[in-house]
Order: C-alpha cells, then sequence, then structure tokens
C-alpha cells in the first residue's frame, strides 16, 4: 500500500521538476516569441517575412547563456550579428556553385574557431554555424537577401528584449535548478561512499565513484561561472545570496564527501563502520530531500543522527594490534560525518531561507579573480595543427562542404539536413562525435517512428503545430541530460513544421532519416579519419595540472593552520583548483577508455593511475578537514614538515618532469624530527591521526609513481 502512495508522488515530483526545468522554461519562452513574432508579422506582412523572423528568434535563443546581464546580452547581440553576416554572405554566394564551395568552407571554418574563446563564444559559434547551414532552406536573392536579413534581426531583438523582461524569474530557475542538481550528484555521490564502507569489494566503486566526481565538478564550473560573473551589489539586491551561500555550503560538503576515508581492511566487517555508513545514507537522503522541495522537508535526523554517531565507539575487546588502527580509523569517520551533518543543518536552513542571509558571501577578491574572463590570446595561440580546436575547425568546414556536395549529387530532398547533422553531431574529439552519431541517429529513428504513428491517426494541422510547439520545451530540458531524447524532440518539431508546409508527411519523415544517417556517417568518419584528435595524447599534461592542484591544496592547508584560522580565500582557490583538475582528468580518462588503439594493459594501468589520484585527493581532502576543526594543539612547525615533505613527494610524481623540483627547491625539512613528534604524541588522538594520514598518503604516493611508470611503458611505443 505504501509502494501505491509514494510512486504517484514520485511521477508528481518529477513532472513539477521538469517544468521548473530552466531548459523547459527556456523552450517556452522561444515558442511564446515564434507564436506572437509569426502572427503579428503575417498579419502585418507575409509568411515567409514571418518565418525569418521566428528564423532570427531561434538563432539568438542558442546563444541565451545566465549569467552576468551585460555580458548575457552582449552573447546574444553578437551571436545575432555573426548569423545575420553568415545568412547574408552564403545567399548572395548562393548564385554561383564554384564561389559557394570557396565561401562556405572559410565560413564554417571562422565560425567553428571562435569557440576558443570560451564557453559563451562556443554558442555565439554553433549559432553562426547552424544559421550557415538555414541559409541553404531558405534562399534567397537580391534584395530578398537584406529583407530576410532585417527580418531576422528584428526576431533577434524582438526575443532579447522579450528575455529582458523575464530575466529575474529565469535567471533565479537557472541558479536553482543547477543547485538542486549539485544537491541529487552529492547525495548520489555520498550514498555510493556509504555503499564503498559497506562493500566486501570497496575497490568496485571507484570508477562510479570517478564518473560521479565528474559530473560534480562540471556543476560546480557552472555554478562558479554564474556566481562570480554577476556583481556582488547585484547578488546582495536580487536575494541570491541564499543561493551563494547554499553553494559555498555544499563545496564544503563535497570535500567532506570526498575525504570521508577508505582503509583497506581496517573495521570493513566492524558493525560500527556500518553504523557510520548508514548515517552518511541518511545523510543523502536528506538531501535529496531539500532538492525535492517537498513539503516540509527540513528533518530532524541531523539531532537524532548526532546522538547515533557519538554513541559509535570502537569495541573495548578489539584484538591484537589491530585495536588502535580502528580506533583511530572510526574516529576519522566520526569526524568526518560530525561535520557533514553540520553542513546538512545549514544546507536545509538556507533551502528555506531561514534564517535572512545578509552581505555578500564572497570576497571581493574572489570576485576579481574567479570573474570569468574572454581569453583573447587564446585566437593566436590556438591558430596551429597541433591545437583540437583549429583541427576540428578544419574538419568541421571540410565535411560540411562534403555533406554539401553529395546533397546535392543525390538531388535528397532537404539536403541540409545532412549539413546541419554533422554541424550538431562532430565534435573535437573522436569518442565525443561517436557517440553523438549514435545518439542522433537513435533519436531520429525513434522521433520518426513516432511522428509517423502521429501522421497515420490523424492529417490535422493543429495537432501537427501543437506537437511542433511541445517538442521545443522537452528539447531543450534533454540536450545536456540524454541526447537521444532531445534529438527525439528535434525530429518532432521539425518534421511536424514541415509537415504543414508539404503534402507528403511520410516523404519528409523519410529524407529526415536518411539525411540523418548520412550526415551521422559522415561525422562519425571524420572524426576517425580526418585530422583526428586523440585525447590520450593530452592526458599526461592533464595528470600533471592534477597533481599540481592536489599539491599546492595540502601547501595551503598547512599554510591555513599555521595561521591559525579555519578558512581563507587562498585555501578555498587551491581547493577549487584541486577539484577542477581531477575532474577534468576524470573526463578525459573517461573518453580515453573508450578511444580505438588503446591496448587493453594500457587502459587497464591508466586506469590504476586515475583510481590513485582519486585515493589522494580524498586522503589530503581529509588532512585539510582535520587540520581545520579537529587537530587540537599541534606544532605548526612540525605539521609544515610533514606536509611539504608529502607535496614534494606529490610532485615528483608529474609525469612530465620527473626530477625537476625547480619550484619545490627548498631545503627539505625536518621530517625526522616531525615524525618523532607525532609518534611520542600518540596518546593525542589528533597527532596519531595525522600521523597514520601521513603514512599513508606516503603509501598511496608511492603506488602512483609505481603506476605511472608502468602506464608509461604502455605509452612508450611510436604506435601510441
Amino acid at each position: 500500500m505504501q509502494a501505491k502512495s509514494r510512486f504517484p508522488d514520485s511521477i508528481r515530483r518529477r513532472v513539477v521538476s521538469t517544468l521548473k526545468d530552466h531548459g523547459f522554461g527556456r523552450g517556452i519562452l522561444i515558442v511564446v516569441a515564434i507564436v506572437v513574432a509569426i502572427a503579428v508579422v503575417s498579419a502585418l506582412f507575409d509568411l515567409p517575412t514571418a518565418v525569418s523572423t521566428a528564423l532570427g528568434i531561434f538563432l539568438v535563443s542558442i546563444c541565451d547563456l545566465p549569467g552576468n546581464k551585460v555580458a548575457h546580452v552582449a552573447n546574444q547581440l553578437i551571436g545575432l550579428l555573426l548569423a545575420v553576416t553568415n545568412i547574408v554572405l552564403i545567399q548572395y554566394a548562393l548564385s554561383s556553385t564554384y564561389l559557394s564551395l570557396v565561401v562556405l568552407p572559410c565560413l564554417v571554418f571562422v565560425s567553428a574557431y571562435i569557440s576558443v574563446l570560451g564557453k559563451r563564444a562556443s554558442l555565439v559559434s554553433f549559432s553562426g554555424l547552424l544559421a550557415l547551414v538555414l541559409a541553404y532552406a531558405f534562399p534567397q536573392t537580391g534584395w530578398q537577401v537584406l529583407e530576410s536579413a532585417l527580418a531576422i534581426t528584428c526576431g533577434g531583438l524582438w526575443f532579447i528584449l522579450l528575455n529582458l523582461l523575464v530575466h529575474p524569474v529565469r535567471y533565479r530557475q537557472y541558479r536553482i535548478g543547477l543547485l538542486n542538481d549539485l544537491l541529487r550528484l552529492t547525495a548520489k555521490y555520498l550514498a555510493l561512499k556509504a555503499e564503498q564502507l559497506r562493500s566486501d569489494d570497496p575497490d568496485a566503486h571507484w570508477q562510479p565513484l570517478i564518473s560521479l566526481h565528474n559530473s560534480i565538478s562540471e556543476n560546480r564550473k557552472e555554478l562558479t561561472e554564474y556566481f562570480f560573473a554577476t556583481d556582488p551589489e547585484t547578488v546582495t539586491r536580487s536575494g541570491q545570496n541564499h543561493e551563494a551561500a547554499l553553494f559555498l555550503e555544499l563545496v564544503e560538503l563535497i570535500e567532506l564527501a570526498a575525504a570521508l576515508p577508505l582503509r583497506g581492511e581496517v573495521g570493513r566487517r566492524s558493525e560500527a563502520v556500518k553504523s557510520v555508513a548508514d548515517v552518511v545514507t541518511q545523510i543523502a537522503t536528506a538531501l535529496t530531500g531539500v532538492a525535492d522541495k517537498s513539503h516540509g522537508f527540513r528533518t530532524t535526523q541531523p539531532e537524532e543522527l548526532r546522538k547515533r554517531v557519538h554513541a559509535l565507539a570502537p569495541p573495548e575487546d578489539t584484538e591484537g594490534g589491530n585495536r588502535n588502527t580502528l580506533q583511530h580509523y572510526l574516529t576519522i569517520l566520526v569526524n568526518n560525518v560530525e561535520r557533514q551533518l553540520e553542513k546538512l543543518q545549514h544546507i536545509e536552513s538556507l533551502g528555506e531561507r531561514e534564517p535572512a542571509y545578509e552581505g555578500v558571501p564572497y570576497e571581493e577578491e574572489a570576485y576579481r579573480r574567479l570573474r570569468p574572463r574572454i581569453n583573447w590570446e587564446g585566437l593566436r595561440e590556438s591558430f596551429t595543427t597541433e591545437d583540437a580546436v583549429f583541427r576540428h575547425s578544419l574538419r568541421l568546414a571540410a565535411v560540411v562542404t562534403l555533406g554539401y556536395l553529395i546533397g546535392q549529387a543525390l538531388g535528397v530532398q532537404n539536403a541540409y539536413w545532412i549539413m546541419l547533422t554533422v554541424v550538431v553531431i562532430l565534435r573535437p574529439s573522436y569518442v565525443q562525435s561517436k557517440d553523438r552519431s549514435l545518439e542522433r541517429t537513435v533519436g531520429t529513428l525513434i522521433g520518426a517512428v513516432v511522428a509517423a504513428s502521429v501522421v497515420f491517426l490523424t492529417d490535422s494541422y493543429l495537432v501537427y503545430g501543437a506537437v511542433a510547439a511541445l517538442s521545443l520545451p522537452f528539447m531543450f530540458v534533454y540536450l545536456n541530460k540524454d541526447y537521444r531524447i532531445a534529438a527525439l524532440f528535434v525530429t518532432l518539431n521539425l518534421v511536424f513544421v514541415y509537415a504543414m508546409l508539404h503534402p507528403n508527411a511520410y516523404t519528409v519523415i523519410a529524407y529526415r532519416v536518411i539525411d540523418t544517417v548520412i550526415g551521422a556517417a559522415l561525422a562519425w568518419l571524420a572524426s576517425r579519419l580526418l585530422w583526428p584528435s586523440w585525447e590520450r595524447k593530452g592526458i599526461k599534461k592533464l595528470l600533471t595540472t592534477a597533481l599540481e592542484g592536489m599539491r599546492a591544496y595540502l601547501v595551503e592547508e598547512a599554510a591555513l593552520f599555521r595561521s591559525g584560522q579555519t578558512d581563507g580565500l587562498e585555501y578555498r582557490l587551491a581547493r577549487r583548483q584541486a577539484f577542477v583538475g581531477l575532474g577534468e582528468l576524470e573526463a578525459t580518462y573517461s573518453r580515453v577508455l573508450r578511444e580505438p588503439g588503446g591496448a587493453a594493459a594500457q587502459t587497464d594501468r591508466l586506469s590504476a593511475v586515475v583510481t590513485d589520484a582519486h585515493r589522494i585527493l580524498s586522503v589530503v581532502a581529509h588532512i585539510g578537514t582535520l587540520l581545520r576543526y579537529s587537530a587540537g594543539k599541534l606544532d605548526p612547525t612540525h605539521v609544515d614538515a610533514l606536509t611539504h615533505e608529502l607535496a614534494d613527494n606529490i610532485a615528483g610524481c608529474n609525469p612530465q618532469a620527473a626530477g625537476d623540483q625547480q619550484n619545490h627547491a627548498e631545503s627539505p625539512p625536518d621530517t625526522a624530527a616531525a615524525q618523532a613528534y607525532f609518534r611520542q604524541g600518540g596518546s593525542n588522538e589528533s597527532s596519531a591521526t595525522f600521523l597514520l594520514e601521513y603514512d599513508y598518503l606516503q603509501n598511496l604516493v608511492a603506488d602512483l609513481k609505481t603506476d605511472i611508470r608502468r602506464w608509461e611503458m604502455t605509452t612508450s611505443s611510436p604506435a601510441n
């Protein structure tokens, strides 16, 4: 009976979540803008002008990324300018096939290369590329080209104006959606950590943990770019300070989750350790409740769970030499979970916006250093065949032009769909392109079946229009979540838009499938054969960056402890860079595993290296929490000695600069005296725990060095 009552509730939450999704709201705004524009413009002028206006709305909507209002509007205006310029140049070039074959690849290359300037620039780039392709859908001549360009411009300006009118609601919807996603991802990470604590085979959980940590890192980067792109005064004035403070608390909780330690066989079957894991699971459940925004979601669990945690003491009759080890391990776990419960209480309070949060949660220096900036030097630095974006731009220019020629040669109806598929699918890396090709094809086929079923049941233009309009919001909901579903809704939208313009809807569906399959095949083959970008060639550089981030993080932990503080900007920046560096390594590693040509031994040894790096960051994070929250009266000089030795050892793992310690060439610290200090203070729980973490991290670093050497042996041959 209970299961029956929960099932509809879960469906209700999912429906509500979808309706509140920023992507759904964005799709609704686009539909409203297009419907109003078509109704007004077609009444005042004609249908072709109305269609051009709608096209302008769609092209500008691609550049719609919330953040700093000035940057937001500027990005849309630049996207509109590029789109209109591309359409005008292509349509005038269409008068000559030879001229078109020169202009098309040049414009594709320039539009694609703009993406090197950053995320916002990549949206402008994509808008320009789509404009190039869609210019073939509505060919114009003479003055019609300029009239169409004017209509496209007016449509784009109308969408920007409409966006400005509703921006407070949409901005909040965007950041709340990202925060809820981060809450759920953190909850999943904690739940998986709890499973790892209970498991008889904890190593089996490292791969899903690494994948989940990568998703968390991507989300954190988006939220950081959003909050730090907004002026501090705007944050306070608009009430975003609650969300910004919630983000900071989540970052702290993620650090604690990553620092939740795993110690081999120690406590593997201990009931106390399993009880700690149960508490962690309850924290994960509570976080999900905050994200679900269910009525009265705040729980009374933190206090109850804290009592359970306090009661978890190691058994007095622990046998042999494992007693102290188990006791210290439980102490680490309990301290960590107590901090998690504190963060949970803060998160629940901020989720209910109680109490009122005054002021700006970030320092001005943090805004200055983390504010997203355009790297104009990137245009010059990346203009080389060694750069992935440069090669991608060349590849895209060649394949789009080839798609155009194939469409002309075969006489395929709506042949520009081949070009459109190539633009949407082809990505800088082989694995990304392969995944997109498969997902796009599967989504298109399913969409074609659904569309054919609707056409079989009815030939009502009203139904066609309704399905086309409703498909657009759902496309944006799933665009970054499940591209197959997004492709399904894209197909429904395009098919039924054309079904209203062409009498034979089945023909439209058939050509949509044919063109998509051709475009997907071209994109996949090009990513494999034409100037391919193998991510395995850059994995060592990413590993170096990740290791340097961990080293700097450890050094800042010691500096923070030495200053007698529990928080500081330099510490948080170092922590962020460590987690971002590991996240980028993990994301690339997951794609490298699926690249062709990698031997099993190579991929296995790379997996060992990345797992070692994840374990090391977990211990570094735990040392940070130990020093911040429960270090007691440890001697800062001896803490410095051991942490700097650990930091130098981590730097020594650098596969690109083995033995190069010029950045850390200070005289070696007196670690013998420091170790003696901690060993003599064994009765002090903090001293004993710190020494255990020191020994454990030394062993992990030694394992990493060994695994890196083994991995390098498999990558040293010319074939790799």
